[in-house]
């Protein structure tokens, strides 16, 4: 039977350089966002979060409304050109005094007043149909569905049941990682708001159309009075639209964070459990590398021998190459570590900013007293700085206790012994700056 690997006294069999790591580099990382797995899923956002259909709705009612208006403001024009014609042919053949003349216009031009308002109620009523109600539907629809896709895809942020231990070593290969499931269920989160937001613009405007057909009889009288009164009910209404969407958006964007908290906080503990299960193991491997490598040797298999002639001479080589590997593949702990953390930070903030959006929009303060615009904004841009900070100091101090356990796990030996082997090779005359570029074992 031939030997499996290529000996030398003292060899050292570093073959667990590459099989106790998860593969590097993976054929889906969580940064592409492109794991087959979840392509349909990706396929079903694209298509909810195109308003395409909304905009040409809204376009094409604009378009008509702006032919409308201009059609009454001519035939408006042309009645009163038309009167006043008549009523100066009759002044001048004496049939009609000036005072009946100016009886006459004044009464033409209150039943114009009256044909002003029907228009705007007539428009109001076009947008209702035309606008709000189909688009309502079409809105309405669209969000159950992205709910749909967000509690489908919550419920499968670790495979309904699959072996979770394995999730470390199968991610971004046989699945996707959690990271790329969590970053499409913030997309899908995105795309719900984005519609939420829509419907509560159109109703926005139609209340707005609604508040000029209620205001319009007052303006034109020039009922002062009540015009004020009637525009500050409106205001007060739309102020208490605007804090209610405010705390809608605060509720929904808390409960993404306690969706996406749960999943970091047991991805990161999957993947810390998986890190030290290998990192152990591994560092006695590399405590076994003596620092004297002329009395040193390593393991090296048939296959790569006859792939990489220059082993033969410089077995340190494939050494190398190994920790190269092994530093590149056990480093996806900390990365992925790191990226999920991050990823919770940016819905950490988006709940912040839904939180200054409730303060902004205050009609009055705790104690009761009402709060002018400026100072509501001054305060929600206050607690929005401060928590920002908060977080980001939070997140930092995080990420600094990830990377400082890989160094001292595994990170400082394996650079130390990188640098010896690279400082041998290089006065034995093998070192090759190709050796720096190695991507990995057993990728595909």
């Amino acid at each position: 039977m031939s030997p499996a690997w290529s000996r030398k006294p003292e060899s050292l069999d570093v073959s667990r350089l590459v099989t106790l790591p998860p593969p590097y580099p993976r054929h889906h990382p969580a940064v592409n966002n492109n794991h087959p797995e979840l392509a349909a899923m990706r396929g079903s956002v694209r298509l909810l979060s195109d308003l395409v259909e909304m905009d040409k709705a809204k376009e094409g009612f604009t378009v008509a409304s702006s032919k409308r208006r201009e059609g009454f403001s001519q035939a408006a024009s042309e009645r009163q050109q038309s009167l006043r014609a008549n009523l100066q042919e009759e002044i001048v053949a004496g049939n009609l005094g000036y005072a009946d003349a100016a009886a006459i216009e004044a009464d033409s031009q209150e039943q114009e007043k009256g044909k002003k308002k029907e228009l705007e109620k007539t428009e109001y009523e076009h947008f209702q149909n035309e606008v709000v109600l189909p688009l309502n539907d079409l809105l309405t629809g669209r969000i159950s569905r992205t709910t749909d896709l967000f509690d489908d895809l919550t419920w499968q942020l670790f495979d309904n049941g699959r072996t979770d231990a394995d999730m470390p070593q199968e991610e971004g290969d046989d699945r996707p990682e959690l990271l790329e499931k969590l970053t499409l269920l913030k997309w899908i989160f995105e795309t719900r708001e984005t519609l939420y937001r829509a419907i509560y613009d159109i109703i926005s405007d139609r209340n707005r159309r609604y508040r000029e057909v209620v205001v319009a009889p007052y303006k034109l009288s020039g009922n002062a009075e009540k015009l004020k009164s009637a525009e500050a009910f409106f205001a007060e209404d739309a102020a208490k639209r605007a804090h209610a969407y405010a705390n809608e958006m605060l509720d929904r964007a808390r409960k993404l964070q306690a969706v996406v908290e749960e999943a970091v906080e047991r991805g990161v503990a999957l993947q810390l459990s998986a890190f030290w299960d290998i990192a152990p193991p591994l560092r006695q491997l590399l405590d076994g590398i003596p620092d004297n490598l002329g009395v040193f040797g390593v393991q090296i298999p048939p296959s790569e021998l006859a792939e990489n002639p220059s082993y033969h001479d410089h077995p340190m080589q494939y050494l190398y190459s190994l920790l190269q590997h092994a530093e590149k593949s056990t480093h996806q702990f900390i990365e992925s570590h790191t990226n999920l953390l991050c990823l919770l930070h940016q819905v950490k903030e988006a709940v912040v900013n839904a939180h200054g959006r409730v303060l902004a929009t205050r009609v009055e303060a705790a104690d009761g007293i009402s709060l002018e615009a400026e100072e509501r904004e001054r305060q929600a841009n206050a607690m929005r700085h401060s928590e920002n900070r908060r977080l980001t100091d939070d997140l930092k101090d995080k990420v600094r206790v990830v990377q400082d356990q890989w160094n001292s796990a595994l990170g400082e030996g394996i650079h130390n012994v990188k640098e010896r082997i690279g400082a041998w090779l290089l006065q034995s005359g093998g070192w090759d700056e190709t050796l720096e570029e190695s991507t990995g074992f057993g990728a595909m």
